[in-house]
């Protein structure tokens, strides 16, 4: 008997294993009642955000802007989020670093303000996995450790293949250089859009040199802002923010650095910081629902 696909049912590679137990019902969670993405919810992790946004060069980050977008300022964030206890992951953690940039989005049906995400790094696989095929966020791995603070000065770093690409120092104990413009920006975002890419693969015969040259799609995301439904299970936490001083640095790698993502690090080097605008820290509960992520039109 060969394998049946399911109707309805969500699938990742590898597919022969049946529908995809990240994205749908799962089952013996100890008696629990089962959770789908879709059609329920997960336990909100507890989030601690640790973010720097500055204004860099409109022409250096025009350049990386597909033309479906339009930049509104030459803003760059950088966020690092903790998660903790995520139902998702039944209480399990991990690490993730933003790069996102203030766009606007025109189009035949959908006109609206977002985030795009240039780069989104986490430090395990199963949360790269499943949001970068789905949902088109631009996720990679790398070692990201705890925050370190110490009298309210905190220190983040990435790294990739040991090589440490990113440094970010928040200072809570000195006044944010331009929050207003900050909260301005972050308000007038309906949510975190991507560029979902996937190269397509020849067909028998044509020259190797032009495989996976050609995108089998390539269009625009949104995943918009979490509302919570009626129906919720769950308290959320009034948001804790403190905004502050900060700074933060991409290093320019060699490609034996970064040989896998090269490109990315070099980058991410060129959006060098012009001003600060503001950094925060912020606590929340993050529901990490997603199935409401459409395709941009």
């Amino acid at each position: 008997m060969a394998l049946k696909f399911e109707k309805d049912k969500p699938y990742l590679m590898p597919v022969f294993f049946g529908p995809s137990s990240m994205q749908s019902e799962p089952e013996g969670r100890n008696g629990a009642l089962p959770r789908t993405m879709a059609r329920g919810h997960y336990q909100p992790g507890e989030t601690h955000v640790f973010q720097v946004t500055y204004e860099t060069d409109r022409d250096v980050l025009e350049s990386m802007i597909p033309d479906c977008y339009t930049l509104n300022d030459p803003y760059v964030s950088v966020t690092l989020c903790e998660f903790t206890n995520l139902g998702w992951l039944n209480g399990k953690t991990y690490n993730l670093i933003n790069i996102n940039v203030p766009v606007h989005f025109k189009g035949e049906r959908d006109d609206l303000d977002g985030d795009l995400v240039l780069a989104m790094f986490e430090n395990h696989a199963d949360p790269i996995v499943g949001g970068r095929e789905t949902m088109g966020y631009g996720k990679l791995y790398c070692d990201i450790p705890r925050v370190q603070n110490c009298e309210g000065k905190c220190i983040a770093t990435a790294s990739s293949w040991d090589f440490r690409f990113m440094k970010m120092v928040i200072d809570t104990n000195k006044p944010a250089p331009d929050a207003d413009t900050l909260k301005a920006s972050e308000a007038r975002s309906a949510g975190k859009m991507h560029y979902r890419y996937f190269p397509e693969v020849m067909e028998k015969g044509e020259d190797p040199a032009t495989n996976y040259t050609k995108p089998l799609c390539a269009y625009p995301t949104l995943l918009p802002k979490w509302v919570k439904p009626e129906d919720y299970p769950y308290s959320i936490r009034v948001p804790q923010v403190v905004y502050c001083s900060g700074s933060v640095e991409f290093y320019e790698p060699e490609w034996e650095d970064m040989p896998t993502w090269y490109n990315v690090g070099k980058g991410l080097s060129a959006l060098v910081c012009k001003r600060v605008i503001a950094a925060k820290t912020l606590t929340y509960d993050e529901p990490c629902e997603y199935a409401t992520c459409y395709r941009l039109r």
